[in-house]
Parts: C-alpha cells; sequence; structure tokens
C-alpha cells in the first residue's frame, strides 16, 4: 500500500503544479519533515513559513499567505498545520476560494478531492509524521471526479462564499497575493488611503504644504476603514508628513507601525497654495494642474521624478504595504504605477477617505494593475455630504467645485449650467 501511493505521488507530480505549505511554532518540526519528504518524491514546494521554530509566532501569519497563493492559482494546491491543525483551518477557510479541511483519515483525504474539490489540507500533530505523510499523499493524488451533483454543489458553495464577501475588503481576492516578506512569489500590494475630509477639500482650495487638520466628518469618515482593514497584516506603513495623514493613519489603528515618507506628501501649489481651481482659471484660462503645474511650486515632470521615486522604493517590497496620502498625488501615483505620464493622472480622482489597491496582475507578474479604485468605508455617502456651519453653498454647488479642484474638466459646461 505504502509502495503504491508513493509510486502514484511521484507520477502525480511529474504533473502537478506547486506545493505551499505552512505552519506556526505548533506544526514546524512536521513542516520541516513533510518538505523534506516531498521534494525528495520530486515535487516543487514552496515553503510560507515560518522558516525558524519560534515560540511566539501566530498561524495565521503563515497559513494566510499560502491560502492566498491556493485561491489566485499560485501553488496547485496547499498544506497548513498548527499543533491541532483547527486554526491553521478556520482561518484559511476564510480566504475566497479556498476549500481546506482538517483531515485524520484516509478516506476523507482522497474523498475530500474527488467530491468536493478539496484545494487545501490541514493537519495537526495527532496524527503523528508517519501518518500525516501518508494522508498529505493520499491528498496530493486523489483528483475532483467532476461530476455534475457535485459541480452543482459546489456552485452553491461558491455563491454563497460570494454574496457574503461582495462588501468586504479582504486581505486578497482572486486578482493578487501577498505574503510574509520572505515568500518567493509575493510582490507588493499597496492599500492606498487618502486622508478624510479637510475645511479646505470641502470648499475646494488646493492644499499643498498647508498643515491642515482633518474636520470632525472627515474623522468620521476614516474611522471606519480601521474596522475593516484590522485583519490584513501590513508588512509596511507609510505616511506623508502631513498631519492631516498622519491623523487619517492614526484613526485606522496603524500609526504605530508608520514611518514618514517626505514623497508621499500633497502637489506642491506654490502661488497656487490655498487657491480655488475656478479662481485660478479666471487667470489661467484652460489650467490643468497635471498638464501645467503650479508656479513656484511642483512642475508635472518633478511630481513624476517624486512618485517614480517612491515606486522604485515600493518595488522593493514585498506583502501588504499601507500608504496614506492626498488626493492628486495619488492619481499622479496611478498613473505612473502603471506607466503612464502625469497628464493621464487626471483621470484617477481618489475621494476623502477612500482606498484604491494598486498590485500587478498573478498570471503576469510583470503587468501592473489598479486592483480596486476610490471604494469608500461602510456608510459613507459622497453623494450627501454632511453640512458644515460655516458653508451655504449647495450640494450641487460643493460637488461642482470638489470636481473641478481635482481636475476634472468643465470647459464644455454652459455658463447657464453652472452652479
Amino acid at each position: 500500500m505504502k509502495h503504491d501511493l508513493v509510486c502514484q505521488l511521484r507520477l502525480a507530480l511529474k504533473t502537478s503544479n506547486v506545493i505551499g505549505i505552512a505552519s506556526d511554532h505548533g506544526g514546524h518540526e512536521l513542516k520541516e519533515y513533510l518538505t523534506k519528504r516531498l521534494r525528495e518524491a520530486g515535487a516543487k514546494v514552496i515553503d510560507f513559513g515560518n522558516h525558524q521554530l519560534d515560540p511566539n509566532d501566530d498561524y495565521p501569519s503563515f497559513v494566510v499567505p499560502v491560502a492566498h497563493a491556493v485561491a489566485a492559482d499560485r501553488v496547485g494546491r496547499g498544506v497548513a498545520i498548527c499543533g491541532s491543525g483547527v486554526g491553521a483551518c478556520i482561518v484559511a477557510n476564510k480566504v475566497p476560494g479556498v476549500r481546506a479541511c482538517l483531515i485524520h483519515d484516509h478516506f476523507s483525504a482522497h474523498q475530500g478531492v474527488e467530491d468536493d474539490d478539496l484545494n487545501m489540507i490541514c493537519l495537526g500533530l495527532v496524527v503523528g509524521h508517519a501518518l500525516a505523510w501518508e494522508l498529505l499523499m493520499t491528498f496530493l493524488t486523489a483528483e475532483f471526479s467532476g461530476k455534475e451533483r457535485h459541480r452543482r454543489r459546489l456552485g452553491k458553495v461558491m455563491e454563497l462564499e460570494n454574496r457574503s464577501s461582495r462588501n468586504v475588503i479582504s486581505p486578497p481576492n482572486n486578482t493578487g497575493d501577498v505574503g510574509p516578506p520572505d515568500d518567493p512569489t509575493a510582490s507588493p500590494r499597496i492599500f492606498y488611503v487618502r486622508h478624510g475630509e479637510t475645511e479646505w477639500t470641502f470648499t475646494g482650495q488646493h492644499t499643498g504644504l498647508t498643515d491642515i487638520p482633518l474636520t470632525a466628518l472627515g474623522e468620521d469618515e476614516v474611522r471606519e476603514w480601521g474596522q475593516r482593514l484590522v485583519n490584513i497584516p501590513f508588512d509596511h506603513v507609510l505616511t506623508s508628513p502631513r498631519q492631516r495623514a498622519r491623523r487619517t493613519c492614526e484613526l485606522v489603528g496603524l500609526c504605530n507601525d508608520a514611518e514618514t515618507e517626505a514623497d508621499l506628501a500633497e502637489w506642491d501649489y506654490g502661488d497656487y497654495e490655498g487657491m480655488r481651481s475656478v479662481d485660478i482659471r479666471k487667470e489661467q484660462p484652460g489650467w490643468n494642474v497635471f498638464r501645467d503645474g503650479c508656479p513656484d511650486g511642483e512642475s508635472p515632470e518633478e511630481i513624476a521624478a517624486r512618485a517614480d521615486r517612491l515606486i522604485a522604493r515600493l518595488r522593493t517590497m514585498q506583502g501588504n504595504i499601507a500608504l496614506f496620502s492626498h488626493g492628486q498625488f495619488g492619481g499622479v501615483l496611478a498613473a505612473r504605477w502603471l506607466g503612464l505620464s502625469v497628464v493621464e493622472a487626471q483621470h484617477f480622482t481618489p475621494s476623502t477617505a477612500s482606498l484604491s489597491i494598486l498590485s500587478n496582475n498573478p498570471h503576469h507578474p510583470d503587468v501592473p494593475v489598479i486592483e480596486l479604485w476610490n471604494a469608500l468605508p461602510h456608510g459613507v455617502s459622497r453623494s450627501a455630504p454632511a453640512p458644515h456651519p460655516h458653508h451655504h453653498m449647495s450640494m450641487r454647488q460643493s460637488a461642482f467645485q470638489r470636481w473641478e479642484n481635482e481636475g476634472g474638466n468643465t470647459s464644455g459646461v454652459k455658463p447657464n449650467e453652472r452652479p
């Protein structure tokens, strides 16, 4: 029996995808044993860690990355190990696209694949090294039957999963992957958070070097992101030096690990600091900051160089990166991430307290993508801003001024249509 399983495994591994494996301290010894046996059998294995025994580590730190790799088809099947296997199983199944199960017997090891398309096996120390190896071989050599009744049942499972995750920001979805710093398959996944509202963003005034605080509404806007991003393990947190960005980082709950990054500052508006676009265009008809820059401030070429410098640094990092910054610099960063000119940044205008994600296509790692753009925290609506006692403009006037301030083109609007 054992000889037959080894032969089947060797045959399967000739054509199978990569196997991902991970464990915390409780499963470290078993992980090392199984990894060695797999490689001896001819498997290509990616070890997602932990790579050394650390009694204080946490299983989600290692199981989550391998689960994401399974969901994104970057590894064929996954193996997760902890002391009992229960915790590893729980956290793996939180990742959309993963079907993980704690396995103790041979029947479940192959039937779970044949009927339920199991793609991740979870093991605990109760099974012992020899049995764990046999269960793993059974799991890896089994194949999904593809029978209609099993596809139908899986479809119902996936529909439930989709309904549950539509309004949830999770560490990755099927367009990206994350991993610990030593994950050899990982590429940076950048969570770009624009700061909450200030008095000047409400009135449409360009706010570059002026260090203005958030309004009460602005603080309320960003607190929601703290609840939604709390379960994402961030490997790096960078923030603009301006207090509106630093306060946003603090309210989200990431300030303890934050590093101030000067390149994340907003566009230096020079002589146009504190002015509105509509007023600037009275003196400079057709002015567009992304094309024309600002006198005694930054030019498009200068801000492009700053964004490129930041991107070059981000490309040396791995895993999840949180950035706290500003509106127009965010548009420039998105454009330069895609290799576009600065003038194209006028098409990327993040709202206050919005989240955007920049990453790479998992099937074409050299292709940068915008995975998510301008997502607002749950319960915040930009269509109905809260009234400010010191501003008596209509909602339409406010929206119009915000659009112009963010670089929107209003040249085609007739004068009698303007608020």
